[in-house]
């Protein structure tokens, strides 16, 4: 992947020399980031740092909306089970390799939460709602090739927002992304399951969170194209890819939001600072049932942990090398940042996969087909044999 990122960094650093124009748009004033909202869709997202009160009630109710579809009572045991899967642009076919083993396994549990960043995100919808969609991630993650993702802007780019084009990316998730797939979630929302996705948003600085339940449920006539929106924005690497602009409303006035990869602020999240989890263990115990099991599943779509070579004296190879190493490091924290989340919490488990750094790309082109393959196969191999599940986050001597 260095060599991927290294490409792309250079041709950021010349889309950066050239110095031109930008295109017209209708930002947000700065003192109403923070409060603009989907217009008709109300309470389905919230920013990081900022205390939602809307999402404190949606996960408190999640529990009791679950209890109730599966027929038990406030006091009876109940085992929940939440994925998090993070960023990794091709190595997402891991991940999709991972699920699809798992399912094979027959160990595989249904997820009351998932939440994903860039690549995750895409992978998200259908890891959350079921195993008869694991054909679609492994055709997206094995099938698909970079002209499936995008195509080159040549000089185009020089009044354009980004070097690359990504509709086809676009057209690749309107295909998968239908509205019965809309259908599905919002029924899975209903039963008391949450899915989350993250973008970042440019403009205030930070990471915006998504509950694509929610949007599903709301049958606003918008829900489909803004879902769909949500996930390109959250694969959407800042000036190699596209933003992807939204609509909001912000004191009876429409304006337009820029959002980009949610990987630029996180490559991990569960809460993402948007709820005060020490307060709601305070406010709810009384009411919290103490027989609930939460097991945590962290899933990696890279490596973790040091991965030496020797490195090239070239800018490419220098600048991807850096920024692949700073995603890497970005990781590690917030998989620490999750596994401290667990050990606060009452009876939850934690683990944590990744894509094995002995692992070698058969390729060094992005996407390309018979890498993913590759990368699929391994994260298949894992997924069915349950075994390479870590239980303490990565740390001296462990990668």
């Amino acid at each position: 992947m260095a060599q991927f990122f290294g490409t792309l960094s250079s041709l950021v650093i010349l889309f950066f020399s050239v110095g031109c124009a930008s295109l017209p748009r209708n930002p947000v004033p700065l003192d109403s980031q923070l409060s603009a909202q989907i217009p008709g869709m109300q309470d389905i997202r919230a920013v990081s740092g900022q205390y939602s009160k809307a999402f404190e009630k949606d996960v408190f109710e999640t529990e009791q909306q679950y209890r109730s579809f599966k027929g038990l009572s406030p006091t009876d045991q109940l085992s929940v089970s939440m994925l998090i899967l993070s960023g990794g642009a091709d190595n997402g076919a891991f991940g999709a390799g991972l699920l699809t083993g798992w399912t094979h396994s027959g160990n595989r549990p249904e997820f009351v939460l998932v939440t994903g960043v860039s690549t995750g995100a895409l992978i998200a919808p259908f890891a959350f709602v079921g195993s008869e969609y694991d054909h679609v991630l492994e055709d997206a993650y094995t099938r698909a090739t970079a002209d499936d993702v995008y195509h080159p802007r040549w000089i185009s780019f020089l009044w354009k927002d980004a070097l690359l084009d990504t509709a086809p990316l676009a057209r690749l998730i309107e295909r998968y992304v239908t509205q019965d797939l809309l259908k599905k979630i919002a029924e899975a929302h209903q039963q008391g399951r949450r899915l989350w996705v993250a973008t970042t948003n440019l403009d205030a600085d930070r990471l915006v969170i998504w509950n694509m339940g929610a949007i599903a449920q709301s049958h606003h006539s918008g829900a489909l194209e803004l879902f769909r929106n949500v996930m390109l924005a959250s694969s959407s690497i800042p000036g190699v890819f596209p933003p992807v602009m939204i609509e909001v409303e912000a004191n009876g006035q429409r304006y337009d939001e820029m959002h980009v990869d949610g990987g630029v602020k996180a490559q991990l999240f569960v809460n993402a600072e948007v709820l005060n989890l020490a307060a709601m263990r305070q406010k709810y115990r009384a009411v919290a049932s103490r027989d609930t099991k939460r097991t945590l599943y962290v899933v990696r779509n890279a490596k973790v942990g040091p991965d030496p070579e020797q490195v090239q004296r070239k800018m490419s190879v220098i600048t991807g090398k850096a920024l692949t190493s700073l995603l890497n490091s970005q990781a590690r924290s917030d998989i620490e940042r999750i596994y401290k989340i667990a050990q606060e919490g009452t009876n939850v488990e934690f683990y944590w996969i990744s894509l094995p750094v002995k692992y070698i790309p058969h390729s060094l082109r992005p996407f390309d087909p018979v890498t993913m393959r590759k990368i699929y196969e391994i994260g298949h191999e894992l997924g069915l044999s349950g075994d390479a599940w870590r239980k303490h986050p990565p740390g001296l001597g462990q990668h």
